[in-house]
């Protein structure tokens, strides 16, 4: 796993780039892909060339970060490139969570500033 910092600040949730593989999955189908990505509202990553792409589906992510934990989310497609789609998670457990927020403070150093993100989705999220 090769971890890096991403800064853009034209967006409203700090990314990371973190080098790895997840799994993909829908209905009974799953893939192998690679993340390029990841923040706390979703993933980008780059898919297998037989990657069923369906845009209102609901597909399952697992990213295993060591045997004992992993961050499990339920995600949409919300852009499609050629070499990549990015996700943004519908559903995430309590533990995936805190997971995703811990790895975040960890690789940005800034945990004010993913209270802040993680407030405002929170926020955003409940007024929908």
């Amino acid at each position: 796993m090769t971890i890096k910092s991403a800064d853009n600040e034209k967006r409203r949730f700090h990314r990371i780039s973190f080098i790895s593989n997840v799994k993909v999955s829908l209905d009974e189908q799953s893939w192998e892909c690679s993340l390029l990505d990841i923040s706390l509202k979703g993933v980008l990553i780059e898919p297998p060339e037989k990657f069923d792409v369906q845009s209102d589906a609901l597909y399952s992510i697992c990213l295993t970060l060591n045997e004992n934990v992993a961050i499990n989310m339920q995600a949409k497609i919300i852009h499609s490139e050629p070499n990549h789609l990015g996700f943004q998670w519908i559903n995430i457990d309590l533990d995936s969570l805190t997971t995703l927020r811990r790895l975040l403070e960890l690789n940005l150093n800034d945990s004010d500033g993913i209270n802040r993100e993680l407030a405002e989705l929170i926020s955003s999220r409940s007024s929908a």
